[in-house]
């Protein structure tokens, strides 16, 4: 197998390529180009998310192209402890622990703590929308879980925006192919953003008043002892959450809204059928996952389909073609919300690494879509509309998504007395 993540073709159209994936004798093979070993196969990515015994989750934040000797001493900086995202036993268990009892993790609890908040942000963007203009639709997808974490780390909203630069620098650098005059940019903005976090979970927690959101919580789990959390680790974990949280919703929102927008009846449905909502969900999530690549390293001789991975190895674990395996799914390419299995993806990981913020992202995206296609019926993509992803080998987020208002272009539901709604691919 062979994967250039970073090019048109698989920046405009993943599927295909994992379509070919898919159809090699082999679902485990290096490439030499990226330098390392690429994981494909439902049963196999699953594995490599799940495995904490002998795969490690060191490389899942370390840059997946090589770094220059300034860019990489620039990096050095960011010295945060390994926590959550890219921890291992038994870090990874305590600190894990530690958010799961301070965060939602089900779609009722996450309803009663941020639901009113979402609604409202939600609102508010839509609000300030200029339907009758030409609009694109990403601006709302990325300001919506961007307001959010802030929100819920208790972080100042003015923050956002630099926050959002430096984010975006610091996915570029971990997951994209920047030239050596941008990795040293981005260098100095990953630490930015670290230093960031350090220094206000560090004020808060000398002055003693350790304010709102995660970080209050998480300073009031501490109790000002290190046996418990450090201030460090504190600042850690809000790093991790800022840095996956939001750009991943954000690339799911967007392709939710393709997905939907694509077809005036899935549309009409968005605004009117609770349950058809929660399947388009799902049915976005593995058709076209917002984090279709995850590192991981081997620490032992690891064997998958009868192929030995060395100690040592960098894997990329292929979620996007995971997602499309046609062992799974039928027809895997096809958007299809009445497929079955749907639910068996791994667009939020699997095992003890399932993504902790699963919750808050489904009660975005479904709020999202709701309000959208109950307050502008009329939306549809602009004509000629063609998708392109931000190159990246592990974030699928469009650049844009183009939309304008057209007049009377909703489809009615059709009904039959013995199916109910007749639920359109």
């Amino acid at each position: 197998m062979k994967l250039d993540p970073f090019s048109s073709p698989y920046s405009r159209d993943p599927a295909t390529t994992w379509r070919r994936l898919n159809a090699t004798a082999t679902s485990v093979s290096y490439d030499d180009d990226l330098k390392v070993w690429l994981i494909a196969g439902h049963d196999n990515v699953r594995t490599v998310l799940s495995d904490t015994t002998d795969i490690s989750n060191a490389a899942t934040m370390l840059p997946i192209t090589a770094l220059t000797t300034e860019a990489g001493d620039i990096l050095a900086g960011l010295d945060a402890p390994a926590v959550a995202v890219a921890a291992d036993r038994p870090y990874h268990l305590r600190t894990r622990a530690i958010l799961r009892a301070l965060m939602p993790t089900t779609a009722v609890h996450a309803e009663r703590l941020w639901g009113p908040l979402v609604a409202a942000r939600t609102d508010d963007i839509i609000t300030g929308m200029n339907a009758d203009e030409p609009t694109d639709l990403m601006h709302f997808a990325v300001q919506l879980p961007l307001l959010i974490i802030h929100e819920v780390l208790g972080l100042p909203a003015t923050d956002a925006e630099q926050i959002r630069a430096w984010t975006d620098d610091f996915a570029e650098l971990v997951w994209g192919n920047p030239t050596p005059e941008a990795q040293i940019a981005h260098a100095h903005s990953s630490v930015a953003l670290w230093r960031h976090c350090a220094d206000i979970v560090s004020s808060r927690a000398d002055s003693g008043d350790y304010g709102s959101g995660l970080i209050g919580e998480l300073l009031r789990y501490r109790n000002n002892d290190d046996s418990n959390l450090t201030v460090a680790e504190v600042a850690a974990l809000a790093l991790n959450v800022i840095a996956i949280g939001w750009t991943t919703t954000a690339g799911a929102i967007g392709n939710a809204l393709a997905h939907g927008l694509a077809d005036p009846a899935r549309w009409t449905l968005l605004a009117d059928d609770e349950h058809y909502l929660n399947l388009h969900v799902e049915e976005t999530l593995r058709h076209s996952p917002a984090i279709d690549g995850w590192l991981r390293l081997t620490t032992t001789d690891v064997t998958l389909d009868g192929v030995t991975i060395p100690a040592g190895s960098r894997c990329l674990a292929l979620i996007g073609a995971a997602n499309h395996d046609p062992t799974v799914y039928n027809e895997p390419e096809v958007f299809d919300p009445r497929r079955g299995r749907a639910g068996q993806h791994l667009a939020f990981g699997a095992g003890p690494h399932h993504c902790i913020g699963a919750a808050l992202a489904r009660l975005e995206l479904t709020t999202a879509l709701r309000a959208l296609a109950r307050r502008l019926p009329d939306l549809a993509l602009t004509a000629g509309f063609q998708q392109q992803f931000k190159p990246s080998a592990a974030l699928r987020r469009l650049v844009s998504l183009p939309v304008q208002q057209q007049p009377a272009r909703r489809c009615p539901v059709i009904h039959d007395n013995s199916a109910g709604p007749r639920v359109p691919r």
